[in-house]
């Protein structure tokens, strides 16, 4: 039997179609189509123009772009509540997308036409007002981001980030379940140097080293790698 996505339990997470008037929920409702995307799905392809806005209700979306020698950097991540400014900006200027996304998680979300959407930012207060909030917080992480890829030490970058990965473990001790060429990406880096690192962190005392996962041994010393 097919999944069905539950149109108004998506839009329910978007404080625009909550605080909006019955007349304008009604309306997004009638126009909203559901989508269900597996991993690895491209959502978007540099490039392309975006004919829809997707609002999503479980899953996530990582969004990158890529350099010209292959190497990526992701530029963040969309998940349930959240907006794409990528695909916002890209529909409501007619432009091609300059970055990609693709589905990492299982993804379950609405789609919006971009004609009506349109019609709803130059006609409603609450959606300018989604509008406006969601690229201001995507232009601050992108422009934090920009700042650590330009100043930041990459030891640091890289104890910050299995941190994080550790916080997310079930696991005691936590273990992290990536890849070097993951890592890699992630921080917009070369594969050898996070190798090269890690091996530092693994003669530190820090972590321990196995094939496609890290096992953390010692949390104050990333931390203090951090600070």
């Amino acid at each position: 039997m097919p999944i069905v996505v539950n149109k108004q339990n998506v839009l329910k997470q978007y404080g625009f179609y909550r605080q909006a008037a019955q007349a304008l929920q009604d309306e997004i409702m009638e126009y909203a189509v559901s989508i269900i995307l597996e991993p690895n799905t491209f959502f978007f392809e540099k490039g392309q123009r975006c004919e829809h806005i997707a609002l999503i209700g479980s899953g996530s979306v990582r969004v990158y772009a890529v350099g010209e020698t292959g190497r990526e950097v992701t530029l963040y991540r969309v998940r349930p509540g959240e907006t794409c400014p990528v695909n916002i900006l890209s529909s409501l200027v007619d432009m091609r997308s300059p970055a990609i996304a693709i589905v990492e998680e299982p993804l379950e979300a609405v789609a919006l036409p971009v004609g009506m959407f349109r019609k709803w930012v130059s006609e409603q207060s609450v959606v300018q007002q989604f509008v406006f909030e969601g690229f201001a917080y995507r232009l601050s992480n992108i422009l934090t981001l920009m700042e650590v890829i330009s100043f930041g030490k990459m030891d640091q970058r890289l104890a910050k980030y299995l941190l994080g990965q550790f916080a997310s473990s079930d696991t005691e001790p936590p273990i992290a379940k990536v890849t070097h060429d993951r890592i890699a990406v992630e921080l917009g880096s070369a594969r050898e140097v996070i190798s090269r690192l890690l091996g530092e962190f693994e003669r530190a005392g820090t972590i321990e080293l196995f094939r496609g996962r890290i096992v953390q041994k010692d949390k104050a010393m990333l931390s203090a790698l951090v600070e």
